[in-house]
């Protein structure tokens, strides 16, 4: 008990010494060091120059840095700032994999420049480049608070961890789209998180918007397949059932689906959806022929409380209905990439933590979000910690850029300064604290 109080009490020190941490930042190196991350490029597959770039900053920051390695060429990176002993580890995660490089020609007008730069717009300063906004600036913010506390000399008794991880961008393999590239949804956090890499608390800074992320929906990734075709020449074609025009019905059950699950998949006042994602049929290289197989690509968000088998089980009901109204059909359903939803509670110490660095650096309460897209949380809070996401990115918007602009991934500076004074107030206020004040529940 006596220790418990101490800590207390270090832990008002710490608040009263926030002020200190904020001026304490420093904001060019900041910003360049955002400018130098979106300069190497990092696409999921591809993480090992990144990670190379990170752990070379950990070193020069005087942290503990260790490697693991995912897979050849896909790093995980940790730095870690050693407290005392006896308080809580504070996690900074972040993906070393962008979403785009500047160069994919699939993506409508382009994806984003591929190069950083300091620009203004709407009369603001900003950062552009591909990554910027996903999520390399917030490797950048956890820098720059973590440098303040060691500049200060912040007295710590947790430790403060940031980490740089591969695979994070939702991409899964499937079919013949296979290797490193295809490895994503997670895949570095996963191995972080059975591998000995387990915070009290993390704080992911996904592009929130300067929002407290509670928590986000799971995905579920199935291919349902019309089998059983025949592959013959298209001139014996014409009383031939095509495999491809045989989806008409799913498609359509699809459709009114989409609403059912939706309905079905209410959680506070957010709703799962189905993305029709992709279809496959035939051999477009050989239209002489006919298609002995089609298929439709499914990702389903669901809400937390529902478990993966459940979503599996909701497909297999819809494709059986199908297979026995349509027995031609011959339907198979194959789920090929699950993540789980995850959530903190709102009563959490680190959602108070939040709430009142967000406050006290922007004069104003922070709202609370849940989302449909995936981060590196689950395998975090699966292993007990309390992650949550909260950043900056995506907090305004530059008017008249649409999706299909160039300048697709940006960043707003003065906003993205405010996320780093508030991770410096986190770590004052988790990290000056005893494991058993911020996280009773380990003790019971």
């Amino acid at each position: 008990m006596v220790a418990a109080s101490n800590s207390t009490s270090q832990g008002s020190d710490s608040k009263s010494q926030s002020e200190s941490l904020i001026a304490a930042i420093d904001e060019g190196r900041l910003i360049q060091d955002v400018i130098d991350l979106v300069n190497i490029e990092s696409p999921t597959g591809s993480e090992g120059a990144m990670g190379d770039f990170m752990a070379e900053r950990y070193a020069s920051m005087g942290l503990e840095v260790i490697r693991q390695e995912v897979e050849p060429g896909r790093p995980n990176i940790f730095g870690i700032l050693r407290g005392r002993g006896g308080g809580p580890m504070l996690q900074f995660d972040g993906h070393l994999d962008v979403s785009f490089t500047g160069r994919e020609g699939f993506m409508r007008g382009g994806a984003s420049s591929a190069g950083a730069r300091v620009g203004e717009a709407d009369g603001q300063q900003w950062i552009f480049g591909a990554g910027s906004y996903n999520m390399k600036a917030a490797h950048a913010a956890y820098m720059a608070a973590t440098a303040a506390v060691i500049r200060v000399g912040l007295p710590l008794i947790g430790d403060v961890m940031l980490s740089a991880t591969s695979g994070e961008i939702e991409a899964s393999q499937v079919d013949e789209f296979q290797g490193a590239f295809y490895r994503g949804n997670g895949a570095g956090a996963a191995h972080a998180a059975s591998h000995g890499i387990v915070p009290d608390f993390a704080v992911l800074g996904e592009p929130t918007g300067l929002k407290l992320m509670l928590g986000h929906f799971g995905s579920f990734w199935s291919k349902i397949t019309a089998t059983g075709g025949t592959v013959i020449h298209s001139a014996y074609t014409r009383d031939l059932p095509n495999k491809i025009e045989q989806l008409s019905p799913l498609l359509q059950r699809i459709t009114q689906f989409r609403q059912e699950f939706a309905e079905k998949t209410l959680y506070k006042g957010y709703r799962g959806l189905v993305n029709l994602a992709a279809i496959r049929g035939g051999r477009p290289w050989k239209a002489s022929r006919s298609p002995d197989s089609a298929s439709l690509y499914l990702d389903l968000r669901y809400p937390p409380g529902w478990a993966p088998l459940k979503v599996k089980a909701v497909v297999d009901e819809l494709v059986w209905e199908l297979n026995r109204e349509f027995p031609d059909m011959g339907l198979v359903h194959q789920p090929f990439c699950t993540n789980p939803p995850t959530e903190v509670p709102e009563d959490d110490f680190i959602v108070g933590a939040v709430e009142r660095g967000h406050r006290q650096i922007f004069n104003a309460p922070v709202d609370k979000i849940y989302e449909l897209w995936y981060s590196n949380a689950p395998p975090l809070n699966a292993m007990g910690a309390r992650a949550i996401n909260y950043g900056s990115a995506g907090s305004r918007r530059i008017k008249g850029l649409t999706l299909s602009d160039r300048d697709r991934e940006y960043v707003h500076i003065g906003d993205l300064i405010g996320s780093a004074r508030v991770y410096a107030h986190l770590i004052a206020d988790i990290c000056t604290r005893s494991r058993r004040e911020v996280r009773p529940d380990l003790f019971t």
